[in-house]
């Protein structure tokens, strides 16, 4: 194996339409090796074993709200860059400055707008933006350069359970690394914190490249994204 090149794929050699890793993003992004649930070897891009520890079950929180995927992803983001947050703490932000609903049943209470998450990021020192038409390379490169991804997509089809299929996005959950053949570079599907399913969230989900295009992808490609990467070695403080 070439030193310059672990991951194999990244040459003049590889599929046109899969760029490698860009070759110098000034972070560590970590990777490792590994075998799909479906016996196929892979190659995992980002810090995964780390992030999957900031995913809980949401609603814990003490205002009864129990809609807070958003919410929850922002937390997740922010303790991504050191930002030593709860649910509670975001939840409590959110409804100081009107950035959630704040009517309705408690399974409503909580939610947020991409809008709304570019702002509670922003506003505790990780600015960020929206995009929407995103492409799985489009989230791929995002976390192949370190940055934090939350999406916006249909819970019923990542779950597979028709009773929450709405034909729209309507879900939040957090990106935090992808699966690529580790000959060809080919994206076989990304790692994602779900705190909507499952009694404690789903931490370090694997969803297969299939229903990522038709729960995000179909539904709009609505993500936001940090303008910066992770630190490596730098810790924050909450503002």
């Amino acid at each position: 194996m070439n030193p310059e090149n672990p991951l194999g794929w990244w040459s003049r050699d590889a599929p046109h339409d899969v760029p490698p890793l860009p070759p110098d993003i000034g972070v560590d992004v970590p990777w490792h090796r590994d075998v799909l649930a479906d016996g196929r070897d892979t190659v995992v891009i980002g810090d995964v074993r780390t992030f999957s520890d900031y995913c809980h079950r949401q609603g814990e929180n003490p205002f009864g709200y129990l809609g807070t995927c958003g919410l929850c992803s922002c937390e997740g983001i922010l303790r991504q860059f050191g930002i030593e947050v709860t649910e509670a703490d975001v939840v409590a932000y959110a409804i100081a400055h009107g950035l959630c609903n704040m009517e309705g049943r408690p399974e409503k209470l909580g939610g947020t707008t991409l809008r709304d998450h570019v702002r509670i990021l922003s506003d505790f020192g990780v600015p960020a933006h929206y995009e929407t038409s995103g492409s799985l390379e489009d989230l791929a490169s995002h976390l192949e350069q370190g940055r934090g991804v939350i999406l916006a997509l249909d819970c019923g089809v990542l779950w597979d359970n028709a009773d929450y299929y709405e034909g729209r996005a309507n879900h939040a959950v957090t990106a935090i690394g992808v699966a690529r053949h580790p000959e060809t570079g080919e994206i076989q599907g990304f790692y994602v914190n779900d705190t909507g399913s499952g009694e404690a969230g789903e931490a370090g989900k694997f969803v297969d490249a299939d229903t990522m295009n038709d729960a995000w992808r179909d539904m709009g490609g609505k993500h936001v994204v940090t303008d910066q990467v992770h630190p490596a070695n730098e810790q924050r403080t909450t503002p």
